[in-house]
């Protein structure tokens, strides 16, 4: 057992770029009477490295350290052999754990993709102002209005016919063109804000005549209206913004739950999408 385990300690020096004579005093110093196994194979003469022993004492203060050193590279060796098989176990062990897909990252991709579908509304939908059914009853339709848009419902008013025609004066690009043609048909009329606050200005100021109150009174409206309308643009624009943020942290969610990997800053563009979103 003895001779085995000088024979591997001796293989170990060797391999480790020992010269043979150094490696061989070594191993001697711990198996005393240790012959290589190729020596013994040539029925070489073992006295000529006993006296290799003397000639390596003078080095005796050196040796236990460059000892200790082979000694400690040894036994990270056979750790070495030993550890790969256990790191592999543990990463079939954690791999099932890594790809599971846990269920609030499906619940938070769908709260996005609602409130995406939420702020199209808003964007697109005129109903963030909506008039009661008191305009109805004085003939003027329902008004409603959105960011940059604004719709008149004419149905159900006695005189449906006018509604129209004066819903489509004051809400066209062209007010004169538009009273000397015939409005369509459809008792819904929707059109630009804008073009209602304009309209409404140059009608009121054409039928005050010299009033002066009336036409100070039409100045202050027109200003209020288009106060409204450029809030309303802004608002558009800030969701449009957050929507572009919602879609990004959707994609990437989607992206991560289903295995791919995202690049090195995806992360962090991630969560500041998300929080613009917000």
């Amino acid at each position: 057992m003895s001779m085995t385990g000088g024979q591997t300690y001796y293989d170990g020096l060797i391999a480790q770029g020992y010269p043979a004579d150094q490696a061989l005093g070594y191993t001697q110093q711990y198996y005393p009477g240790f012959t290589p196994a190729a020596a013994a194979q040539e029925s070489m003469p073992l006295p000529a490295p006993i006296p290799s022993q003397p000639l390596i004492q003078p080095q005796a203060t050196p040796q236990p350290q460059v000892m200790l050193q082979p000694m400690a590279q040894a036994i990270p060796v056979q750790q070495q052999i030993v550890y790969p098989a256990l790191g592999g176990v543990a990463s079939v062990a954690v791999a099932p754990i890594a790809q599971k897909k846990p269920i609030l990252t499906w619940v938070a991709i769908g709260c996005i993709t609602i409130a995406v579908l939420l702020a199209l509304v808003g964007q697109f939908g005129n109903s963030w102002q909506v008039q009661n059914d008191e305009s109805i009853e004085n003939g003027a339709g329902q008004v409603s209005l959105g960011l940059s848009n604004m719709k008149v419902d004419c149905t159900g008013v006695a005189q449906e016919q006018s509604c129209i025609q004066l819903a489509y004066v004051l809400l066209a690009d062209d007010m004169d063109n538009a009273a000397s043609v015939s409005p369509p048909s459809d008792s819904i009329v929707k059109g630009p804000v804008e073009n209602y606050c304009e309209n409404t200005y140059s009608l009121t100021i054409s039928l005050a005549g010299d009033n002066q109150e009336l036409r100070n009174q039409a100045g202050d409206d027109r200003e209020n209206c288009l106060s409204n309308d450029a809030a309303g643009g802004v608002t558009g624009i800030t969701v449009w913004i957050a929507m572009l943020g919602l879609l990004s942290s959707a994609v990437m969610l989607t992206v991560s739950s289903i295995g791919k990997e995202l690049p090195a800053s995806a992360q962090r563009y991630g969560r500041t999408s998300s929080f613009i979103g917000g």
